[in-house]
């Protein structure tokens, strides 16, 4: 019985993980959880990353400076952010310019 309940426990920490799409830090705690389509970044202390935008789909970190504590929801790759919409999108999706 108590291997029963083990595994039952098990199960529902690893469905909660797996559902878990990380979080926005403030002062190390969970601040807001990420939207479905997103993934935490939280890079520590070093230099900053912009998110991939429809604009700037392959951006490069910003050697300026370092940032700590920076924490962020970004779109999970493949997918960038449509900056008109505010939505993760495939790339292919992505307003055409003309």
């Amino acid at each position: 019985m108590k291997s029963v309940a083990f595994f039952v426990l098990l199960a529902i920490l690893v469905v909660s993980v797996q559902q878990s799409h990380g979080c926005i830090y403030v002062n190390g705690k969970c601040f807001k959880e990420c939207e479905e389509g997103t993934i935490s970044y939280t890079p520590g202390c070093t230099h900053l990353t912009k998110e991939a935008t429809c604009d700037e789909p392959n951006p490069q970190p910003d050697t300026r400076g370092h940032v700590c504590d920076f924490s962020s929801c970004y779109c999970a790759p493949p997918t960038v952010r449509n900056t008109v919409t505010n939505k993760c999108v495939p790339l292919e999706e992505c307003p055409k310019k003309e």
